[in-house]
């Protein structure tokens, strides 16, 4: 959210602004607010602040709206916001149709975080302008939001879409997130559709409707929204693996692994070769599955994930190769235990249980070998007692 930036900063600024007013002051008024001006220039400010007050505490006269304006300046440009915030209070109240009071009252508490209140005076400031300025009227629906005043910062900014007949992006983004923050997705997607529809190549809008559909589980939508959206723009990394868990949501691995794909380019990690692997065997597509990880092999951990894979697909031969492989250059328990499966599988009861057996002592193997060891037990067992 873009900071809202003071509106007054000299007198010079000021008085440019209302023209003929100064004519107005008094002859002692109009020299304090001068002398304070040029004190201002040279950043003198608490003298500045001294000047005025000093004024206004022996002036019998009403004091005019350009010295409250000047002093709370002054107190605002020297860091003193809360004192600031004060004298453009009591100068709106005494001057409650004066816009820049009003406005400035609303910038000092927005710097102070009352965000709501900041939020009140911007609209207020916004009907007493001529002609009024729709960007007030937005930094008040933005005030009002992160005030988490979200109803309030609908009503605005729906005011303000409807007084312009081409809005702003940032306006429609914030209206959507308004309405949908104060619990109105219907009015949002009306709302969204219709700008949607004059401007189909904006990313942000696709976005936006992708949320809505998100927030009403229809996520079918929210993916083909999301998909239209990442054509017209380039998607992060994170924006591509969150569409790839909403297709694993809804079961659907296949588009899953593509979009991973997408997001982990030519040079994936050996986790990510493994997770987009594991998408598509489960998608049927073992074979595309194991070429993925030959193409991008290079640790024991994604030499492992393809031998698991050839092993579900039951091509235990060439699973048995892969565990080999991987034991010929580090003892892996895991690879002895699946290399044990694939003998089993193959009938060769010997090697089952060498392998088993050298596993059969580690404790996160201890319980699974023990099972197959009993059975290759009894059965050599059952052997013994035919060949008697």
């Amino acid at each position: 959210m873009k900071r809202i930036f003071i509106f007054v900063g000299t007198l010079a600024f000021y008085l440019m602004l209302t023209g003929l007013c100064l004519a107005k002051l008094s002859p002692e008024e109009r020299q304090t607010l001068y002398k304070a001006q040029l004190l201002m220039h040279e950043k003198k400010f608490t003298e500045a602040e001294t000047v005025i007050k000093n004024f206004m505490n022996s002036t019998q006269e009403v004091v005019n709206a350009k010295t409250y304006l000047m002093l709370g300046d002054t107190l605002y440009q020297s860091g003193k916001k809360k004192q600031a915030l004060q004298v453009f209070s009591i100068g709106h109240a005494t001057f409650s149709n004066n816009e820049f009071l009003c406005l400035n009252t609303g910038v000092a508490l927005y710097e102070l975080g009352h965000y709501a209140a900041a939020a009140n005076h911007f609209e207020k400031a916004y009907s007493l302008q001529n002609p009024a300025k729709p960007e007030l009227l937005f930094q008040a629906g933005s005030a009002y939001y992160q005030g988490e005043k979200f109803h309030e910062s609908a009503r605005v900014l729906k005011y303000l879409l409807a007084k312009n007949q081409n809005p702003r992006r940032e306006w429609i983004r914030l209206t959507i997130h308004a309405l949908i923050d104060s619990k109105q997705p219907k009015q949002a997607k009306s709302i969204l559709l219709r700008y949607l529809n004059q401007n189909p190549q904006e990313a942000d809008y696709w976005k936006l409707l992708a949320k809505l559909n998100m927030d009403r589980e229809k996520f079918f939508e929210a993916g083909a929204a999301l998909e239209i959206c990442y054509s017209l723009t380039t998607p992060s990394k994170y924006e591509l693996e969150s569409l790839a868990s909403l297709y694993s949501y809804q079961e659907a691995p296949l588009l899953a692994a593509t979009t991973l794909q997408r997001a982990y380019g030519n040079f994936p990690k050996p986790a990510q070769s493994i997770k987009v692997a594991a998408l598509l065997a489960s998608a049927g597509r073992v074979k595309q599955a194991i070429d993925y990880l030959n193409k991008h092999a290079g640790t024991s951990s994604v030499a492992m994930e393809k031998g698991k894979l050839l092993f579900r697909a039951r091509q235990f031969t060439e699973a048995g190769t892969v565990f080999k492989q991987i034991l010929k250059t580090k003892d892996e328990p895991e690879a002895r235990f699946f290399l044990a499966l694939c003998a089993w599988e193959q009938k060769d009861w010997k090697q089952a249980k060498e392998e088993l057996n050298s596993i059969a002592a580690l404790k996160d193997f201890r319980i699974k070998a023990s099972r197959y060891l009993v059975v290759l037990n009894d059965l050599e067992a059952a052997r013994s007692e035919i060949n008697k």
